[in-house]
């Protein structure tokens, strides 16, 4: 409970700022609702997956042990016999593994995904109005040398 409540406070402030610029930068470059979410989720779709099978694999792991012990093989939800899907899911969980360790980087692009499409549907609601995004600042100095 505590740790969950650390990962809210710590990283909802950093997730909020990506997912407003996320959000303003979609609607800026697609027409409609459809299109923005559709836009938006294939890569955090992808870090999920990742993350789930990663999951799934650790959570074998006692069993994993427990059979080796006894001397026997354990079943595993990952081994499919196909040799080029196992390979996929061994990929996957490596890239799952890795966003493990990294949390910090990819917990707040997760929560910020979910806050862009939230904010998305507001927009599209009408309850709020998101801004288009500014254009980068231009130095007048910057040209002279």
């Amino acid at each position: 409970m505590i740790g969950g409540l650390f990962v809210v406070v710590f990283f909802l402030p950093l997730s909020f700022i990506y997912g407003r610029w996320r959000a303003r930068g979609l609607k800026a470059a697609h027409a409609t609702l459809k299109g923005r979410l559709l836009a938006l989720m294939p890569m955090p779709l992808f870090f999920a997956v990742c993350f789930a099978v990663a999951t799934v694999w650790q959570s074998e792991a006692a069993q994993r042990r427990m059979a080796d012990l006894a001397g026997s093989e354990a079943e595993s939800a990952l081994d499919t016999g196909n040799g080029v899907l196992d390979g996929v899911l061994t990929i996957a969980r490596w890239l799952g593994q890795v966003e493990l360790i990294l949390f910090m980087v990819a917990l707040p692009y997760l929560l910020g995904a979910l806050v862009a499409c939230g904010l998305l549907i507001l927009d599209a609601n009408g309850r709020i109005v998101l801004a288009p995004p500014e254009p980068p600042a231009v130095d007048p100095q910057a040209g002279e040398g």
